[in-house]
């Protein structure tokens, strides 16, 4: 008889292993931040090694009843594949692009094979069992029948229960590359959502649930942001933080008012100030938070009671359709729930914001793709337990999208049909001040990256890529490029030593989640974690002496700055330097920048005279030195709702100098740690402008 053939569940080539049944690639025995859509093509590559797969057949094989952009899919999860990999387009020792066609693995590969389960053994025919009675063989076919039926019922039903939503296409309804922020709002006829231009004011934009020509909702208010619309979709609920200040532990908090959808004046909610606000259960109310506290009021702002209070802060409130139940995104980035009068709060699992379908069966959020640290955020979907086919134990969140891009912000449609959400497909483009023209160049050869650090002789630069934070380091025009980490581990602000012959560096891995410092050869090999804390340590910097770091603390009674003896690995406190953070030392060993945490305002110590001043009263981000230590770049922030420009102290005289204004370089990525901002070696200053994909998709879905 013929074997059944079962394809192989360990696929091995050089270093890693696939594991074609769990989805998870390893090297050297370690799991990698690699799923989804990129493995999928491999494991597709995986089963013909040496064999050319057309693009048409990848497409049959991952989409065959969807629309979606077949050559930018592909051509994401050939990428991703390469960077797990460290593979290249131009030498490949894995994955060889054939063009016109398709791929093909060219590594060579191993394979274990499951052991097949014995199948039925042919036997010698026995005369005498023919000679059975009719009523025994009568007995053996109905029983055989039944059992036939039962398990065709059986199956269907498991087949009926295990039934799951899923999306069947992709459409694009904008198209005018502006960055965007939730909530997404839609009354069936159109969408609402924020826009934030390159200037860094907001506005409220609207575009057809069918797509088309993205137009301004004009609103006589500065700044506003959508938050909630009523449910006869007639009002608008907004925000606005004009002339309000942040706090001094940086918490924005906005006026709240009414606006009639169809134009007119908006109508403010008393003199109540909150961080988000949405309309209340029965639309006579609106809910709002101020810190951790979550309040109702009426519509003209009056009867405040005090809901519930939760550890860390909430926003984007949405009640059942119902009316009964009431969930919640908070900063700690878990989904919350409570009945509607505050009473029975509980934590429900890690999740980003969310909305129910309209008729209630099935919650709709954000949750990040498992075993990353920051980005790859999906859409999921939670049933009900008033939905037939799902019992309690079947109850976990469902994902309903893998890429290619993140997702944030759906809800659902009027009609159920579609989720609409914002798409967002992370790039960043590295550019350069030129002040002979006072223009932004291009620099670094269009790689996605952040965090550039360059060696002391110029020659070289560290650099993590973007979004997901692996460590390269390269000559300055690319060539000799090496990774010196992999994923999971994710990493930001790479230091040189005064040598050039290490790196240091902050890391973060999924378990603990906690940032930590390392440091590894320019020449590759493996990162050393210095300290065993599992508290987080922020901001690692290269005493000029080689032999030191200095790092700022993240945990809020020990904050201030630190210097690491490497030898004896001692840590001490900097004088007088409790409550700061972000060091930065100059290169001629003369000075450490700081950074309050309070107001974020500049500090100077002075290393001989071990004294603290404050040369400007300024709101700083990402202080830089040039390397000659005459200057000190940073990020200058005038007032709130204003975008920084770069300046630069004179060391000589402490007077400010204007460098470049930002609002010309268009969208600003916000990184891992913010909006970057470095000097190139010649002291001139480099971004990270954001050429990111953000746009609002529809996903056509077929439910249950």
């Amino acid at each position: 008889m013929v074997e059944p053939h079962l394809p192989p569940r360990l696929v091995r080539f050089g270093a890693f292993e696939a594991d074609l049944r769990t989805g998870e690639l390893r090297k050297d025995g370690v799991k990698l931040k690699f799923s989804g859509q990129p493995f999928r093509v491999m494991a597709i590559l995986l089963e013909r090694p040496g064999e050319a797969v057309t693009r048409e057949e990848l497409q049959k094989r991952l989409w065959p009843d969807t629309f979606v952009d077949v050559e930018r899919n592909l051509n994401t999860a050939i990428n991703k594949i390469r960077e797990a990999l460290d593979d290249s387009a131009e030498s490949p020792r894995f994955v060889e692009t054939l063009p016109r066609r398709g791929y093909r693995f060219i590594a060579p590969v191993e394979a274990d094979f499951p052991v097949a389960s014995q199948g039925p053994v042919e036997q010698p025919i026995d005369q005498p069992a023919i000679s059975r009675s009719r009523r025994t063989l009568r007995l053996a076919i109905l029983s055989s029948a039944t059992l036939l039926a039962t398990g065709s019922v059986l199956w269907f039903s498991v087949r009926r229960t295990r039934e799951t939503p899923r999306v069947v296409r992709f459409t694009p309804l904008s198209n005018d590359g502006q960055k965007k922020a939730g909530p997404i709002l839609s009354d069936g006829v159109r969408i609402y959502f924020n826009e934030i231009l390159p200037d860094g004011r907001s506005v409220i934009a609207q575009v057809s649930v069918k797509g088309g020509e993205v137009t301004p909702l004009v609103v006589p208010l500065k700044a506003p942001s959508a938050r909630d619309l009523s449910r006869d979709g007639t009002e608008l609920l907004i925000a606005s933080a004009e002339g309000i200040p942040a706090s001094s532990e940086g918490v924005q908090e906005s006026s709240i008012w009414l606006q009639p959808v169809a134009g007119g004046s908006p109508l403010r909610v008393g003199t109540i100030l909150a961080q988000d606000a949405a309309f209340g259960v029965d639309g006579t109310t609106i809910i709002y938070s101020q810190g951790n506290d979550v309040y109702t009021a009426n519509r003209d702002g009056s009867s405040t009671q005090k809901l519930l209070a939760v550890d860390h802060s909430p926003s984007h409130f949405r009640f059942s359709p119902d009316r009964k139940e009431l969930r919640f995104f908070t900063s700690a980035h878990f989904l919350m729930s409570a009945a509607a009068n505050g009473t029975g709060l509980h934590t429900m699992f890690p999740g980003g914001p969310g909305d129910w379908t309209p008729d209630g069966r099935y919650f709709i959020m954000v949750r990040q793709d498992p075993g990353y640290t920051t980005g790859h955020f999906e859409v999921w979907t939670l049933p009900e337990l008033k939905t037939f086919r799902w019992s309690k134990q079947d109850r976990e969140p469902i994902r309903l999208t893998s890429g290619p891009f993140e997702f944030w912000w759906p809800t659902s449609g009027k009609d159920k049909k579609e989720i609409f959400t914002i798409a967002l497909d992370p790039r960043a483009e590295v550019i350069r001040y030129a002040s002979h023209d006072r223009n932004f160049v291009p620099y670094f050869g269009g790689v996605s990256a952040e965090g550039l650090a360059f060696s002391p002789d110029g020659q070289w630069v560290a650099y993590t890529t973007f979004p997901d934070g692996t460590l390269f380091r390269s000559r300055v025009d690319g060539s000799e490029r090496l990774q010196l980490t992999s994923p999971p581990m994710q990493v930001v602000m790479p230091r040189w030593s005064p040598d050039g012959k290490q790196i240091a560096f902050n890391a973060t891995l999924p378990t603990p989640a906690t940032w930590n410092i390392y440091r590894v050869s320019s020449a590759g090999g493996t990162a050393e974690r210095l300290l065993p804390s599992e508290q987080s340590q922020l901001d690692v910097d290269w005493l000029p002496d080689g032999k030191s770091l200095i790092f700022g603390s993240a945990e809020e009674q020990d904050r201030g700055l630190y210097v690491l003896h490497l030898e004896s690995r001692r840590v001490s406190l900097l004088p007088g330097s409790t409550g700061f953070f972000s060091p930065h030392p100059s290169p001629d060993g003369r000075y450490i920048s700081g950074t309050t945490v309070v107001s974020e305002k500049l500090m100077l110590f002075d290393i001989s005279a071990q004294r603290w001043t404050k040369p400007c009263d300024c709101t700083v981000g990402y202080p830089s030195w040039s390397h000659d230590g005459k200057y000190l770049y940073f990020q200058y922030y005038p007032a709130p709702d204003k975008a920084y420009r770069i300046v630069r102290l004179r060391m000589s005289d402490r007077k400010i100098e204007d460098v470049a204004e930002i609002s010309k370089v268009g969208r600003v990525t916000a990184g891992t740690w913010g909006e970057w901002f470095g000097l190139a070696p010649d002291d001139s200053p480099l971004f990270a402008r954001d050429i990111s994909i953000q746009e609002i998709y529809a996903l056509e879905m077929k439910w249950p």
